[in-house]
């Protein structure tokens, strides 16, 4: 198996399970017939630019800008928001902010200015001309 194919199937994995250690991915590696250690999958997650983000049961390894992850949170991420044209402050749970900020800015391109996030917080500069509303209404899905 060359390195191509072996970045797809650490691919397909972490697109289709809660994948929380490498060593997991090696173990399922190692149950499809696929031999390779942890500092090889150490250096496949790099290459892939696989990041880790919160889940309820802590954090999983996911793939950077997917549109669409087939293993979400139950819970909602938005705790509670104010708006001051043009500004929109969101409170998030505790260490969502990057996640959160990744969907807004991939989902409102054309509407947002700027977003700003840190722990628990987010603030989002809307366009000129740009609606409020339905800016909020994205961020309520969230």
């Amino acid at each position: 198996m060359n390195k191509k194919e072996r970045l797809q199937i650490i691919s397909d994995l972490i697109s289709e399970n809660a994948i929380d250690t490498q060593e997991e991915i090696v173990t399922r590696l190692q149950a499809i017939g696929i031999k390779a250690t942890q500092a090889t999958v150490s250096r496949d997650i790099k290459t892939l630019g696989i990041v880790k983000v919160p889940s309820e049961s802590g954090y999983i390894y996911d793939l950077p800008h997917s549109r669409k992850r087939k293993i979400r949170p139950q819970k909602k991420y938005l705790r509670d928001f104010a708006v001051q044209a043009p500004f929109i402050h969101l409170k998030v749970e505790p260490g969502t902010s990057a996640v959160v900020k990744r969907q807004l800015s991939e989902q409102l391109p054309d509407q947002l200015f700027s977003v700003i996030a840190d722990d628990d917080s987010i603030l989002m500069v809307v366009k000129e001309g740009a609606a409020i509303e339905d800016v909020l209404a994205k961020v309520k899905e969230i």
